[in-house]
């Protein structure tokens, strides 16, 4: 009988999490703990899993209030935040909840920071808001001396121009690029006003 009671509970949170019911959320906090949310629970998923598969960021947070999962890494060894990314229409909310809850926003995966991998899966219309909360979450763009390079091939002004104003070294050598000479000056002109300004900075 207690088995029945527990799966039903289980089968509950499920659909809850699937669905973003917040008030189911908020009557079952009492009865579930980590080690519970953090377990499987459908189809080998654990209770952040299932909110990411579906798209649920509310749900995600509710879990990450509870758990220690915000570094998570799924069964292949992916890290949650990348999963996040990789969703096809709430990647933002989903990575914003990791971010707040911790997560680490210098996790790389194949040798690649999240930074690079938000150029893959993020629409292009989206990409400075995932790479601007990765920025304000403390990832490092010093390091990153393709990204650049990949704004430059894609000719997105605004974003090579938010790159190198927020540390985003240019690529060298940039001759070497694939853009236009314009949007190249531009990028190097962006790299300038950003040396003039730390300099008077720094005189201060």
């Amino acid at each position: 009988m207690l088995r029945i009671f527990r799966d039903a509970r289980t089968a509950k949170l499920v659909t809850a999490l699937n669905t973003g019911d917040r008030d189911t959320l908020a009557k079952l906090a009492g009865k579930m703990d980590s080690a519970q949310l953090s377990a499987p629970l459908s189809e080998g998923l654990n209770a952040a899993e299932i909110t990411l598969q579906a798209g649920q960021s509310a749900a995600l947070t509710w879990v990450l209030e509870r758990t220690e999962l915000a570094n998570g890494r799924s069964a292949d060894g992916t890290p949650y935040t990348l999963l996040a990314l990789r969703h096809a229409d709430q990647s933002l909310g989903l990575l914003s909840a990791l971010l707040q809850a911790g997560a680490d926003a210098n996790a790389r995966v194949e040798g690649r920071s999240l930074l690079h991998w938000c150029f893959d899966n993020v629409k292009p219309e989206q990409l400075m808001l995932h790479l601007s909360r990765l920025v304000q979450h403390g990832a490092d763009l010093s390091v990153e001396t393709e990204l650049v390079a990949e704004a430059l091939r894609r000719s997105d002004q605004p974003c090579v121009h938010f790159l190198i104003h927020s540390g985003a070294p240019l690529p060298e050598p940039i001759e070497l690029i694939d853009c236009s000479d314009e949007l190249r000056a531009y990028a190097k002109r962006c790299a300038e006003d950003k040396r003039i300004r730390e300099m008077m900075l720094g005189n201060r």
